[in-house]
């Protein structure tokens, strides 16, 4: 890996006088504050780079300048700056219309964009989720920039823009910004290499995505490091301090990438992972689906211990797959579970829509449970329903808070990825987000919901292993877990 500051020194240093360079006005329209912001400024050479973590640390100037700096290349230079809903964009256009008019430009208002003289154009846009982008297809950006980057549920709106960027000029960049915390952030900070621990601006590095070539870094930004706001509101830590969330004020005054903002679960990895390890003969396999075909379909590979531990032992994560190319991929997670010998799972528990009829031929499967049930899956149907879905979160959350949840270690990472990043409905606090990527969790869900359902079971010998219902708890382990209380 190449040091950043070390490559920062190297480069030559770009002219803190954003209006000269632009040659449209001989004032100095914005100029970035010394340490991080400047850092992040001077390096245009990155072809991808987050800025941010903590609240305050002059992110939306940073986005602003960074585009500033290259309009003296004229008509070649096209920007575009994404929030995921216009209302969003407010305090950008706010802030720009503070500094874009001394350097000549004019806001189209109709447009929602700035024109320069010399024909450079920045736009502000909203994109939702990934079905927006066909609006932005055909269109070509030298400039791409995407504020609080992790308030985007994944990474497939700003991958998709990836290939709008092109033409004819120099230094084309992406640059985003965004807090710790919301749907995106494990996904933010595993794409960016974000530290857990916070780093020094001379222990940044700069790596090269294996795929695209494209290089990529992360420069953080404290509250500290933005004296103009500080000498202007010298309480504004204060405030911070006092939001009453714990998590909060991490994310928001440190910038600390562990702090989990608004989780649903305390999903704490090295309280949840096990190694792995050879099951017994006798204990249960069965699985669970969170059923998709365009969306991810995912399913869970679980088992359960004399004490009513659930652990996950494998998992099935695939998006954008046919039923029979799902069944086939699942069929093969099963075989191939080292760890259960490729044992078949007693049971499967499916979401009610794998039921739903799509062909009138009654010679051919029309349904997708019909197609898992050929290839040799005994599908069960799921609780579902408000009451059940709401008392499967509980019982996770319980689940984890007792301990009676583990997880093998590599063998189901998109669980593990999108868990943590789970948040809660605002307008139901017993429910998660709609945002959230759930897939993963909705499988679990599943299976909890019939693992701790209150059932009374003969522990078996080893002559009379588990079969069927037995992988039910007894009411008084679920007494014990205080699932029901």
């Amino acid at each position: 890996m190449t040091r950043a500051v070390d490559k920062l020194k190297a480069e030559p240093e770009l002219s803190d006088d954003i209006g000269t360079a632009a040659e449209v006005e001989p004032t100095i329209a914005w100029k970035p504050q010394e340490g991080p912001q400047s850092a992040a400024i001077r390096a245009a050479f990155v072809d991808e780079l987050f800025y941010g973590g903590a609240a305050g640390g002059g992110k939306s100037d940073f986005l602003l300048g960074d585009f500033l700096q290259d309009v003296f290349q004229g008509a070649s230079w096209q920007g575009v700056l994404f929030r995921r809903s216009y209302p969003a964009l407010d305090e950008l256009v706010h802030r720009s219309h503070q500094i874009f008019p001394l350097t000549g430009a004019k806001w189209k208002a109709g447009a929602y964009q700035w024109v320069w003289p010399n024909g450079s154009m920045l736009r502000f846009r909203h994109m939702e989720n990934v079905f927006d982008f066909t609006k932005y297809l055909g269109h070509s950006w030298s400039w791409i920039g995407f504020d609080e980057l992790p308030e985007w549920e994944d990474l497939a709106c700003y991958n998709r823009t990836k290939s709008r960027l092109r033409g004819m000029a120099k230094h084309k960049r992406m640059r985003s910004t965004g807090n710790p915390g919301g749907p995106g952030h494990h996904a933010v900070q595993s794409y960016f290499n974000i530290p857990n621990e916070p780093q020094q601006l001379n222990e940044i590095e700069v790596f090269r995505d294996d795929v695209t070539a494209m290089s990529r870094m992360f420069i953080p930004a404290r509250v500290q490091d933005n004296k103009i706001l500080l000498d202007s509101d010298p309480t504004y830590v204060s405030r911070l301090k006092g939001v009453g969330d714990d998590e909060l004020v991490k994310a928001w005054l440190e910038g600390d990438w562990r702090a989990l903002v608004g989780g649903f679960f305390n999903w704490v990895e090295p309280e949840i992972h096990v190694d792995p390890f050879m099951l017994p003969d006798n204990w249960p396999i069965f699985g669970c689906i969170d059923y998709g075909e365009f969306a991810p379909c995912c399913c869970l590979l679980l088992t359960v211990d004399y004490d009513d531990r659930v652990y996950v032992v494998g998992e099935y994560y695939q998006a954008e797959r046919s039923a029979h190319e799902n069944a086939a991929g699942i069929m093969e997670m099963i075989k191939g579970c080292a760890f259960t010998k490729g044992r078949m799972p007693d049971r499967i528990y499916a979401p009610h829509d794998m039921w739903i009829r799509r062909r009138l031929d009654e010679d051919t499967a029309n349904e997708a449970a019909d197609v898992f049930q050929e290839a040799g899956m005994n599908l069960v149907k799921a609780a579902v329903g408000r009451e059940a879905k709401i008392n499967g979160w509980r019982i996770i959350n319980t689940a984890l808070h007792r301990q009676f949840l583990r997880v093998f270690k590599k063998q189901a990472p998109n669980l593990m990825r999108t868990a943590p990043t789970i948040t809660r409905d605002d307008r139901n606090r017993e429910d998660i987000s709609a945002r959230s990527e759930d897939h993963a969790l909705d499988a679990l869900r599943y299976g909890m919901l019939h693992v701790y359902t209150p059932a009374a079971v003969v522990k078996p010998s080893d002559k009379n292993p588990f079969k069927g219902g037995n992988v039910i708890a007894t009411q008084r382990k679920l007494a014990k877990m205080g699932a029901l209380q």
